[in-house]
């Protein structure tokens, strides 16, 4: 089978333009077609357009907007002959079997013999997709679900059929899981699949229950969202981002699909409010008004507002309930309690469906929670919430309500949960009563695996064995956050990995690599007056910037997430670093009125300079990055903006990170030697005359915030090197830290720091 080089996509809508630009991502050439408009003067203006919107919005779809180079846009009438030299062509036209039946065969002529063909469809069988297909197409069609958007969503659920040749399988799994980093989900052919079986019976049982109990959509979205692990969006206010005329669209697909006897079927019922919503034209935020919409009073002040589900009138947002504290998974304990009792008709079902349907959409309930933690980025899956309430309590309080008991949900009770064993050796109950191993793809490896006990570790850090000479050293502090009891550890740690081992991978399973420096810690210290502890803490986190760049063997850093000012700094000390594709990465202290005195103003200094050739040049380029505050969205974005280098790897399948970090620890550790000491030599004034016209540029473009020219005028001064000549490393720290304690004493500084930590959002001031 050949490799997979040359997609093609057809169907320039939000789905079809977002998966053809992450198979962009993914270093695919991809061709995206879609039909002629009755008119057009460019007969290709649809896919044109849609390649067109990739780079744009918050969450743009191309990772790199030079990766706009390698699509290519088209129509159905006169480019069909360049899917001849495609390996996989996807469908994503609407859900109409007509219209996808009537593509298929005009297609078909063009399609080689080996290049795969799938649909994006989550609402027909494949059996009826593929009806009309003669046998060759049969064995080469496949549905792959993404889930939206197609870049930032981890999960593809994949579907085969009984012609479904297995190397077409393998090929659509393996390139799914590299290449474009989803973790894959497989799927029998039932309808929804997984995600969106249970997702939707979960929300049609929220909207159902919430008219039927008089829950307010405030109500519904406090009790069953951060309870639960859902996110903070709930339930109401995700079904405004779905869109609530897509709800009503969606029931009834489920009625028309699913047995008569099965347990959904109740919740798809007495449910014409989404309907009448649509007909309202409250359809979601894609119109701006759906369960929730934002207005503006007499005055023009914003207004937030809610719908009243009994009358569908809208009225003033109300706060969710303040949830007591014993509120969350013993909710089930406290019948009688309203907000309580709403959380069990929704969660009680939904749970029990969960369980209903192992294995009827697939044989292992792990995949089902895979499927919503990474579809509806659930923190638990329900199964791992039935072992977190207690599968012994749902069943007798199911069997108190005169509720039929699913026979897997009757097993975990008797057995003590779903779930049993840690890391390699965890296992999940099936409905045979045998147990089987959690699912995850070859090679894939976690830092829960490692379970013996740690090599060396304090309250801030653990190093861990990883095997092969090589050491995991992971960041225990909530969210990596870094001070100097981390920055010991890790020295600490230096010293242990320098005795028993041959190379040191940094990272964890976390959600982030690092936000950074303990800011509240700093704070409290520079309000106390403290500013000893401040210069001792700087001068720790500088000399373990150097022992970590200058070690006796390799350090690769495995970023993900966010990975900010300090945390950056580490990244930029190692001598790999392998990055999540989703790697927000930046020297971000301008925001709360520092500059990065860790090292990474020294760091990005000489790595510009290296680039360019020419130290102002290189002061220039890194005084635009830091200045700026700037943080790239992706791992190719922090290489353009020198955060990492080309030759950092960049990591599709999060969930391979470490075992990415591990082969390069080891593969630099056969012939390694330590970095040379770096120095440089700084023309001061040629460097800080190169410099003022940035900085007057950025006083008129930050003439509201008049203080980020003051502490730019700090990181110009490091830049060029204080006074000038030939400095070492330790010259230019010492620059950062004599500018980072001039910062620090100053109240802006501090209202900046302040503000910050109590909002979230920079201050301009």
């Amino acid at each position: 089978m050949s490799e997979i080089n040359k997609v093609a996509v057809i169907g320039s809508g939000v789905m079809g333009a977002g998966i053809a630009a992450h198979f962009s991502n993914a270093g695919a050439q991809v061709v995206l077609l879609d039909i002629v408009p009755k008119d057009a003067e460019d007969r290709s203006m649809l896919a044109k357009g849609a390649i067109e919107r990739m780079t744009k919005g918050r969450a743009p779809q191309l990772a790199d907007p030079a990766y706009a180079s390698r699509l290519s846009a088209g129509n159905l009438n006169d480019d069909l002959e360049q899917l001849r030299d495609c390996d996989w062509v996807v469908e994503v036209v609407l859900e109409d079997l007509a219209i996808k039946h009537a593509l298929y065969s005009k297609i078909a002529p063009y399609l080689r013999d080996d290049a795969i063909l799938s649909s994006n469809t989550s609402t027909i069988p494949l059996v009826e997709l593929t009806e009309q297909m003669d046998e060759g197409l049969r064995k080469r069609f496949v549905i792959v679900h993404f889930f939206n958007p197609p870049r930032y969503m981890r999960l593809v659920e994949l579907v085969t059929g009984p012609d479904t040749d297995p190397a077409t399988t393998e090929r659509a799994r393996a390139f799914s899981d590299k290449r474009l980093g989803k973790t894959v989900v497989p799927c029998n052919d039932r309808p929804g699949f997984i995600a969106n079986r249970l997702g939707g019976l979960w929300m049609n049982a929220a909207t159902r229950e919430a008219l039927a109990r008089g829950i307010t959509v405030e109500e519904a979205d406090t009790v069953l969202a951060r309870p639960f692990g859902v996110p903070g969006t709930g339930v109401f206010a995700l079904m405004d981002l779905i869109g609530v005329d897509l709800m009503g669209k969606s029931r009834l697909s489920m009625r028309n699909l699913l047995e008569t006897g099965d347990p959904q079927q109740t919740h798809t019922e007495g449910l014409e409010l989404f309907d009448q919503m649509a007909a309202k034209g409250f359809a979601g935020r894609k119109v701006g008004a759906g369960f929730y919409k934002r207005s503006k009073d007499a005055s023009g002040k914003p207004v937030a507002e809610a719908v009243d589900l009994a009358t569908l009138d809208y009225r003033t947002q109300t706060k969710g309930p303040e949830l007591a504290k014993s509120f969350g998974m013993d909710f089930i304990d406290q019948a009688g309690d309203r907000l309580a009792d709403y959380a069990w008709s929704v969660m009680g079902p939904t749970l029990s469906y969960a369980a209903y349907c192992v294995p009827g959409i697939t044989a292992n309930p792990a995949d089902i929670d895979a499927a919503m933690e990474l579809g509806y980025n659930w923190r638990m899956g329900p199964f791992k919430l039935i072992d977190k309430i207690g599968a012994d309590k749902i069943v007798a309080r199911l069997q108190a309500e005169g509720h039929d008991v699913p026979p897997l949900l009757a097993l975990a009770a008797d057995r003590g949960g779903i779930y049993s064993g840690k890391g390699l050796d965890r296992k999940v109950l099936l409905p045979s009563g045998e147990q089987a191993d959690v699912p995850r793809g070859p090679g894939v490896v976690f830092a829960s695996d490692l379970t013996d006990v740690p090599v060396f570790g304090t309250d801030a850090v653990t190093l861990r064995d990883m095997g092969d000479d090589v050491a995991l050293l992971t960041i225990t502090a909530p969210n990596a956050a870094l001070d100097d009891l981390v920055m010991s550890g890790v020295s600490d740690a230096l010293d242990v990995v320098g005795r028993d081992f041959k190379a040191m991978v940094i990272g964890s399973d976390g959600n982030h690599f690092s936000v950074g420096a303990n800011l509240k810690k700093a704070l409290d210290r520079a309000d106390a007056g403290d500013l000893d502890l401040v210069a001792d803490q700087l001068a720790i986190g500088q000399a373990t910037m150097r022992k970590i760049k200058y070690a006796p063997f390799p350090v690769v850093s495995a970023a993900c997430g966010q990975a900010l000012g300090g945390g950056c700094e580490i990244l930029m000390h190692s001598d790999r670093v392998m990055a999540a594709l989703e790697s927000n990465i930046g020297l971000v202290e301008a925001n709360v009125g520092l500059l990065p005195a860790w090292g990474g103003t020294t760091a990005l200094l000489l790595r510009k300079t290296a680039e360019l050739g020419d130290p102002i040049k290189g002061a220039e380029a890194a005084f635009d990055v830091i200045a700026a505050a700037l943080m790239a969205g992706s791992a190719p974005m922090a290489q353009h903006a020198g955060y990492l280098r080309l030759k950092d790897g960049v990591v599709m399948n999060r969930d391979r990170l470490l075992s990415e970090a591990k082969a390069a620890a080891m593969t630099l550790a056969t012939e390694y030697s330590a970095p040379t000491k770096a120095e440089i030599t700084l023309d001061a004034e040629a460097i800080t005359k190169a410099l003022e016209p940035r900085l007057i540029a950025l006083a008129k473009a930050t003439a509201d915030a008049p203080y980020t020219v003051e502490i730019a005028r700090e990181t110009a001064h490091v830049l060029a090197g204080g006074e000038g000549g030939p400095l070492t490393e330790e010259a230019l720290h010492a620059l950062e830290a004599q500018g980072m304690m001039r910062l620090i004493r100053q109240d802006k500084t501090v209202d900046r720091m302040r503000h910050t930590m109590t909002t979230g959002k920079p201050l301009k001031n």
